[in-house]
């Protein structure tokens, strides 16, 4: 798992890797001034993956990778995806 490390063109705040089945999660995280704002800072924060290429070089030959905004206000927290399952 990695931390706030250099991904593509930017930092991830959280990246867990699987090396046997290669599959990844990138996780990118916002703190929300408003309950309200929740939502869209998990938009902002799953195109923010996409704007900055998270790991585009260090996740060459993974099969899955799975991206996941995360928005906190106080003691809530929701998280969305752009997956398609």
């Amino acid at each position: 798992m990695s931390s706030n490390r250099e991904q593509g063109t930017g930092r991830v705040d959280i990246l867990v890797k699987e090396q046997k089945k290669r599959r990844a999660i990138i996780i990118e995280v916002k703190r929300s001034n408003q309950e309200k704002d929740m939502e869209q800072d998990c938009r902002e924060a799953l195109a923010q993956i996409e704007r900055r290429q998270y790991g585009k070089t260090r996740l060459k030959g993974y099969r899955t990778v799975m991206k996941y905004g995360a928005a906190f206000f106080e003691k809530e927290c929701l998280i969305k995806t752009n997956r398609q399952v």
